[in-house]
């Protein structure tokens, strides 16, 4: 039997996870994703929160490649790929080894670009997410969040419970809290909102986010390395960002389905080693 403070403690459990599961997406993290220290995931999220989920899943060869990946094409959206110092980083990125200088040292290789004549390439805007509904917590039973009847020119919009119809109540059964009665006194909570104007992106230096995506996909844990160097890659491209994304998306989708085949029932990688069909 469960008392009062347990009662208490099992909503706010639920409250939370309803609020991580919005957050990543609607759906919640593995172990593997919540554990990934002083990474740029929860950036990520509002960009492509399905491919997060997707690397998360993957083998850390396929994040590997990600990596990998998202560093050559952040240098090349950079036009970078044919300075010299930057192509020997690509070289050792793909062949496993430790990055050469500069890139053993931020600063120094921040001065080594900035020492480097680049061509300039035609202006970029920053990379801004889609825009997604604000979160709303779970109302009780037999109310929902509407917006309010006041409105306001300052960009805040307030939302407050109201009661549902009485068709659209949910059944409910066993020792679950019954819906409200018709004279039920009204719930009091308000949720403010912010949207104002949108903020207007800027132009970014391309260069200066495709440097870090390499030191990113050098990192030596695969999902890290995967999920930062697109992070990096992502806000190289700027506003082009979706090519990337897709791009990415689309290793993904092939290494899964490679991988998926390998160990199809009946295979040859599924009888075990030294077995061969007949």
């Amino acid at each position: 039997m469960h008392g009062p403070g347990m009662d208490e403690v099992r909503a706010a459990e639920e409250r939370r996870l309803h609020h991580e599961r919005w957050q990543w997406g609607g759906r919640l993290p593995s172990e593997r994703l919540r554990g990934v220290r002083g990474s740029n995931v929860l950036g990520m999220l509002p960009f492509d929160s399905d491919l997060v989920h997707a690397l998360g899943a993957a083998d850390p060869d396929v994040q590997r490649v990600v990596a990998l990946l998202a560093a050559r094409r952040a240098c090349e959206t950079a036009r970078l790929t044919d300075v010299g110092w930057v192509a020997q980083a690509l070289t050792a990125l793909t062949e496993g080894n430790p990055l050469p200088p500069p890139f053993d040292d931020r600063a120094r290789m921040l001065e080594a670009l900035r020492s480097t004549p680049l061509v300039p390439g035609p202006p970029v805007l920053e990379a801004m997410p889609p825009e997604r509904p604000p979160y709303f917590p779970p109302p009780p039973a037999g109310w929902t969040w509407v917006l309010a009847e006041e409105p306001r020119d300052d960009g805040v919009r307030r939302y407050e419970l109201g009661r549902l119809p009485d068709g659209l109540v949910p059944a409910v059964s066993g020792d679950a809290k019954s819906a409200p009665p018709a004279d039920a006194e009204p719930i009091s909570a308000v949720l403010v909102h912010q949207t104002g104007t949108p903020r207007v992106p800027g132009e970014i230096s391309q260069p200066h986010f495709a440097l870090p995506a390499v030191l990113a996909a050098a990192e030596s844990d695969p999902l890290k390395a995967a999920l930062d160097a697109v992070w990096h890659a992502l806000h190289t491209y700027g506003e082009h960002y979706p090519e990337l994304l897709a791009d990415i998306r689309s290793v993904c989708a092939e290494r899964a389905g490679t991988e998926a085949d390998r160990l199809r029932p009946g295979s040859v990688a599924d009888l075990g080693p030294g077995v061969l069909r007949g």
